[in-house]
C-alpha cells in the first residue's frame, strides 16, 4: 500500500508545476473578464451530431434561472461559458464560437452519471475543475475527486489564501480570492458556475463547509 501511495504521489508531481498565486489569479481573471460575441449558431438545445444532449446556458434557452448569469444571443458577452467536461482556453473558446460551435453545456445529474461520455465535442467552454486546472497550469486534467492528488487539505477554511480552493468531491470546486469580512465567514471566489459561466461570487464559507466543501492548497503554489 505504501508503494502504491508513493507511485500515485510521484505521478501527480510529474503532472504538476509551480505557479505563483498572482499568476493563478491572473489566469482566472482572464476567463472571468473575457469578452466574446455570440450568434444564434452558438445555441443548441437538443442532441449534437454524436447524439449527446447539449443545453447551452443562454438567456433565451429556458435552462437559465432568474439569478443565473447566462449569456445573450447576438450580443457581446463577458465570461467563458460553462461546458460539462470542458477545458478550453479563452483563445480556443473564441475559435470554437467563430466556427459555430455551441457556447457551453450546463451540468445535469445525468451528465454526472455518464461522466466523460456526456462531454460534447460540438460545444466549447470550461467546467469547474477544468477552470482550476487551467488556472494552476497543471499538465493534465483533474476532477473534483482527483484534485486531492496534487493538493493538501487545510486544517480550517480560515487558512485559505488567494488561489487556494474549496473543493466538493463529486460536486463543485471554486478558487478562493479574498475574505470580505473580519470574521472570515464570507469570501470572494472565482468559479466556472455549472449553469452559466466563469464569474466572481460571494459565498458564506461555513455554509460551504456544511455542504461538504473542503479547503485545499495546490502543492506547487508559490
Amino acid at each position: 500500500m505504501l508503494i502504491l501511495t508513493g507511485l500515485i504521489a510521484l505521478s501527480a508531481s510529474l503532472n504538476a508545476q509551480p505557479i505563483t498565486r498572482a499568476e493563478a489569479l491572473r489566469i482566472a481573471e482572464s476567463y472571468i473578464q473575457h469578452r466574446w460575441q455570440s450568434s444564434s449558431a452558438n445555441v443548441l438545445h437538443g442532441k449534437d451530431r454524436d447524439g449527446i444532449e447539449v443545453q447551452t446556458p443562454d438567456r433565451d434557452g429556458g435552462r437559465c434561472g432568474p439569478r443565473e448569469a447566462c449569456w445573450l444571443v447576438n450580443a457581446e458577452n463577458v465570461g467563458v461559458a460553462y461546458k460539462w467536461g470542458g477545458d478550453d482556453t479563452p483563445a480556443s473558446f473564441d475559435a470554437g464560437i467563430k466556427a459555430g460551435k455551441a457556447a457551453g453545456d450546463v451540468y445535469t445529474s445525468e451528465k454526472r452519471r455518464l461522466d466523460d461520455v456526456a462531454a460534447s465535442a460540438q460545444a466549447v467552454g470550461i467546467d469547474c475543475s477544468g477552470f482550476i486546472c487551467r488556472c494552476w497550469q497543471t499538465r493534465k486534467r483533474y476532477s473534483t475527486v482527483s484534485l486531492a492528488e496534487i493538493c493538501r487539505r487545510l486544517p480550517s477554511p480560515k487558512e485559505l489564501e488567494p488561489a487556494d480552493i474549496m473543493n466538493q468531491p463529486h460536486g463543485h470546486v471554486l478558487m478562493f480570492v479574498k475574505w470580505i469580512d473580519l470574521e472570515r465567514k464570507r469570501a470572494l471566489f472565482y468559479e466556472a458556475a455549472p449553469f452559466s459561466k466563469t464569474l466572481a461570487s460571494e459565498r458564506d464559507v461555513p455554509q460551504m463547509t456544511g455542504d461538504g466543501f473542503i479547503p485545499m492548497r495546490y502543492r506547487q503554489i508559490r
